[in-house]
């Protein structure tokens, strides 16, 4: 079984080790960020000049390239997948160009189960899940706004 916190550290581990930025996105950021959620796949936010280096860092672990580019309204993914037995976990690359860019470079440092994560900021996580508005990242952004709303003075 592929247990996701212990994939996300191996996967974060190899990229800070290629010194390639990075910030946790989608689902599991929410997770850390607002309240815990299911969530099956690990978004991470990485500038779109790095995705060609990436496929082949990341092959070391067992991921690879078994879809094509996926694009939305302002956002850009490409997918790595690891199959494991009957185990698959997605691994979705959000492109940052300089709409996103912040969001890497403004990252959070929380830690979570006992480790430290670099995180989309919830303002740039929230313009994220516009950019696809399923009814899952309407549910976050509401999530998100509150988050916002109960940091402000």
């Amino acid at each position: 079984m592929l247990d996701l916190f212990d994939e996300l550290t191996g996967v974060v581990q190899a990229l800070d080790r290629e010194n390639i930025p990075y910030a946790l996105a989608g689902g599991l950021a929410y997770s850390v960020l607002v309240e815990t959620r299911a969530t099956e796949d690990i978004d991470l936010l990485v500038h779109a000049k790095d995705w060609p280096r990436i496929p082949n860092v990341l092959a070391a672990l067992g991921f690879k390239e078994l879809s094509g580019p996926m694009e939305f309204r302002n956002v850009r993914i490409r997918r790595l997948t690891k199959v494991l037995g009957d185990n698959v976990l997605v691994l979705d690359f959000v492109l940052a160009g300089e709409d996103f860019a912040e969001g890497i470079e403004k990252s959070l440092r929380l830690r979570h189960g006992g480790r430290e994560y670099r995180i989309v900021p919830p303002d740039v996580l929230i313009a994220l899940k516009k950019g696809r508005m399923s009814a899952k990242d309407r549910s976050d952004i509401e999530g998100l706004q509150r988050l916002l709303d109960e940091s402000e003075p």
